[in-house]
């Protein structure tokens, strides 16, 4: 498994969320637009994604963590699971969880997974620390996944290439209801829909526990180029403002 390669991604699980994300946009819509509500507080700070980029560009490597550190990562993982609609497994064998290292913060990163394949809940520790201080969830899984477009208002369901953003996505200004997902894998995607005020993106990672809404509308340019950040897995996207949505 490649872990430096590893910077995102999401799967959600059947018994958490089964409903296609086309299914339940128009009703997210109007919920995150007009009833979100800020995230309550949590022991651990959920980690921004481009954070999380930050760790891994210095470097991990392999760590063994001890029974304690596994222990309280997995504790951490259940007492996050209703706030983060975690689809944990059922087997929780403190022998599964894994284990890197930043080689320069000294920060472990210990991997506990969740019921998809390659997908982890990650707790992090600073260096002789006995409990963890962010956490994130990480779908490797997704990565490898080539992305879908899907604009049901256009009849459109395609490879999500650059051409094919730049084609369809500037269209969404001509059609206040219609909207566009780009989806990595069930759980893990980015949606946009237009109004009046601009273009509103929104990504999830994982589950409707992580999801987040671009702090501002933007223009048709800068939402294609977003989106084909997304879709290109050249994660620019990951360092512009979001802030976090509980739907």
């Amino acid at each position: 498994m490649n872990w430096t390669g590893c910077s995102l991604a999401g799967i959600l699980s059947p018994q958490t969320f089964s409903t296609h994300p086309v299914a339940i946009m128009l009703a997210r819509k109007i919920a995150s637009l007009f009833a979100s509500r800020p995230a309550a507080s949590t022991p651990s700070r959920l980690m921004q994604l481009h954070e999380y980029l930050a760790l891994l560009q210095e470097g991990t490597e392999e760590f063994a963590a001890g029974e304690r550190i596994k222990r309280d990562a997995l504790s951490l993982a259940l007492s996050l699971r209703e706030e983060l609609r975690l689809p944990l497994g059922p087997e929780r064998s403190l022998e599964l969880i894994l284990a890197r290292r930043c080689k320069v913060q000294r920060i472990s990163l210990v991997h506990v997974p969740l019921a998809a394949e390659d997908c982890f809940f990650i707790a992090m520790y600073r260096q002789d620390a006995s409990s963890a201080h962010a956490h994130l969830l990480f779908d490797i899984g997704a990565e490898y996944q080539r992305p879908f477009l899907e604009c049901p208002d256009f009849g459109v369901g395609e490879e999500a290439t650059e051409d094919n953003l730049r084609r369809w996505i500037p269209r969404l200004a001509e059609a206040p209801d219609a909207f566009a997902i780009v989806e990595r894998r069930d759980g893990t995607y980015m949606q946009v829909y237009a109004d009046d005020r601009g273009f509103h993106l929104e990504h999830q990672l994982v589950t409707t526990g992580c999801h987040y809404r671009a702090a501002q509308p933007v223009n048709s340019e800068a939402a294609v180029e977003t989106l084909v950040s997304y879709a290109c897995g050249k994660y620019e996207w990951a360092h512009q403002a979001w802030d976090r949505m509980v739907l």
